[in-house]
């Protein structure tokens, strides 16, 4: 059984589509970091990354985070340290237990 002419037509459709296939690609976003709060209630570093994953934006800025005021402090990847992981999580940021050393 020879499977030589269907893999030429598959790799000629695709070479023949390259450029069509890049020009609908999403252009990728900016490490920028200017929070927006999309409509799902979830902050995004910017505009582009809440769009990038198909949501709207509500408005400019940190969506607001309720946490308890427990004080139980970690350190974000940022060098802040946090009262506690609900804040860091609201600034999305990553974290350690324990505040950060100086």
């Amino acid at each position: 059984m020879e499977r030589g002419p269907v893999f030429l037509c598959v790799v000629i459709f695709f070479v023949g589509l390259g450029d069509a296939v890049l020009r609908d690609l999403p252009a990728p976003c900016t490490a920028n970091h200017a929070p927006v709060c999309g409509e799902n209630g979830q902050t995004y570093d910017n505009v582009c990354l809440a769009r990038s994953v198909g949501i709207g934006i509500a408005y400019q800025g940190k969506c607001n985070c309720a946490c308890p005021k427990v004080k139980m402090p970690v350190c974000g990847y940022n060098g802040i340290t946090y009262d506690n992981a609900c804040l860091a999580k609201c600034d999305l940021v990553s974290f350690t237990p324990g505040a950060c050393s100086l």
